[in-house]
Order: C-alpha cells, then structure tokens, then sequence
C-alpha cells in the first residue's frame, strides 16, 4: 500500500510540472507582455503601481531567500519586485489576495517567532530562511519561486534581470547568432566520431 501511495504522488508531482510547462507556454505572451511593462517602469524610476512600499520591501525580502545576493546580484537587486509589481495588476491579478495575505502571515508569524520584529523583512537572513522553511510547500512559496524565476531569467527589456545578471548567473553566453556545434552530439559529428 505504502508503494501505491508512492507512486501516486510522484505521478501527481510530474503531472504538476507538466501542467506547469503547459501553462506556461499558453500564458507565454502575456508574460512578455508584463516583462516589458515593468522593465519600463523600472527604467523611467516610477513608483510601483500595484504594492505598497511596505510589501516592496517584503517581496524583496522573500524573492532574495530564493535568489540571494553573493558575488551576482540577488533577485530584488535585479529588478524582480518590478516584475511581480507588474504582474499583480495584469494576468496575475487574481493572485494578488493571496500573496498579499501570505506576506501578512509571514509578518505575522516573523513577530510571533521574534518579537523585537517588525515583521519578514526586518529579520536576520538565517531568521528569514527558517520562517519560509515553514511554508514551502504553500501555493504563496511556490507562486513568489515561479515569479521569482520569470523575473530573474527572463529578457531584460522585459523586466527584471537587470543587466544579465540572471543570465550570468547561469552562464548563459548572449549572441546574436549561434554556430554549430550546438551540443555534445553535434560537436561529436563535427569531429567525425558520431556515426
């Protein structure tokens, strides 16, 4: 029975990504859109039109645990708050009650575990991390990790990734034309040892 259960929650793990590629190619377009709406606000130095400053400072608090800072810059630092500000007002809309609430609930359980707090973002780093340990499986985390990644990785001119920062994170080699060999495969037929 034990093997059963198993199983089932894998397949319901690998379903979930699969619907997550889905929707994110049907949705595809208004990210793009979203993107380039909040690159223009981050550029021009306007004000975030869809979170107040106080939920700035704790989206930025929440999306550098998933992205920090270190030799790179972390995820607020590269325009992601931007990105999700955007977001909120357009195809995420619905999505804004709830994280609205989950920042509310983790301000509340940040004065709740540490009462000299003023909420999430006045914490220590490590104090931050064991508060959101906590709620990792919540759909606010995994919707703050999916905004987070869509911000951070996607082109600058549509918000976030502020100078290819999440491009150099990965390493990722901007050109404007690629040549072969593309891959592992086709630099083996180039050298004559694929056949």
């Amino acid at each position: 029975m034990q093997e059963n259960r198993q199983s089932r929650r894998q397949f319901l793990v690998e379903s979930g990504k699969i619907a997550g590629g889905g929707w994110l190619a049907l949705n595809a377009p208004m990210l793009l859109a979203a993107g380039h709406a909040a690159e223009q606000h981050r550029v021009s130095g306007d004000n975030l039109v869809n979170m107040t400053p106080h939920q700035a400072v704790a989206f930025a608090a929440v999306v550098d645990q998933i992205i920090p800072p270190d030799e790179t810059p972390g995820a607020s630092e590269a325009g992601v708050v931007y990105f999700i500000d955007n977001v909120l007002g357009g195809f995420m809309a619905g999505a804004t009650p709830m994280l609205v609430l989950g920042l509310e609930e983790l301000d509340d359980a940040s004065i709740a575990a540490f009462p000299d707090s003023t909420g999430f973002a006045s914490l220590q780093f490590e104090q931050q991390t064991s508060l959101l340990t906590a709620i990792e499986s919540t759909p606010f985390f995994d919707t703050m990790i999916f905004l987070t990644h869509c911000g951070m990785f996607a082109m600058p001119s549509w918000g976030g990734n502020r100078d290819e920062a999440g491009w150099v994170m990965l390493g990722f080699d901007k050109r404007h034309v690629w040549h072969s060999p593309f891959g592992y495969y086709d630099a083996l037929a180039d050298a004559g040892e694929l056949k």
